[in-house]
């Protein structure tokens, strides 16, 4: 079993999907009011 690049790659290369959910969650933590 390899794991070449699982520590080096990005998540964005890595998993796209994962990586644009998160980025959105961040963004709505930053911009948005929790009421």
């Amino acid at each position: 079993m390899s794991n070449t690049g699982f520590f080096t790659e990005t998540l964005d290369s890595r998993d796209p999907a994962v990586f644009g959910a998160i980025r959105q969650e961040l963004g709505r933590q930053r911009d948005e009011i929790e009421l």
